[in-house]
């Protein structure tokens, strides 16, 4: 089986994904300036991606990368999220949406759809137990912030 970090670094793979969201940006109407935008933020994901892949490539720094992965994860699962509801509630509201809004909503969603595709089923496994881990540390730091904000 291939190492977390080495399919990381396919998942990465900026020739792929620069292709696919240019191809997403392009499906709906956007200003050239908006294009460079969205494919701005496309290239430093995957740039951080690689960072992590490098940074974390020894067998024994797995965990580490889990735990950096699980965050990356949930960080683009909440903003494809995000632009979801907005684009949803907007089209319910408006009968429209932004296209922006639209569009990073999909490559949001194709970015986390490359990650869980490339990911061995056990690291795919590894990665929602992380994620679901780094989920109860920040529900119990709210849980003492709020406890301590009432003393």
């Amino acid at each position: 089986m291939p190492t977390l970090s080495a399919q990381l670094l396919q998942v990465a793979d900026s020739s792929i994904v620069d292709s696919a969201c240019r191809t997403i940006t392009e499906s709906v109407e956007l200003t050239a300036a908006e294009r460079a935008v969205v494919l701005t933020e496309v290239s430093r994901l995957c740039a951080q991606m690689v960072e992590l892949s490098t940074a974390l490539a020894d067998i024994e720094d797995e965990p580490d990368l889990y735990r950096s992965l699980a965050a990356l994860w949930l960080e683009l699962r909440f903003t494809w999220q995000r632009h979801n509801l907005v684009a949803n509630y907007d089209t319910i509201r408006t009968g429209t949406c932004s296209p922006m809004v639209l569009v990073r909503a999909s490559v949001a969603s194709y970015l986390l759809d490359r990650m869980e595709s490339l990911l061995e089923r056990d690291h795919r496994d590894q990665l929602g137990d992380t994620a679901v881990q780094l989920l109860d540390v920040v529900r119990d730091d709210i849980e003492r912030g709020a406890a301590t904000s009432e003393v």
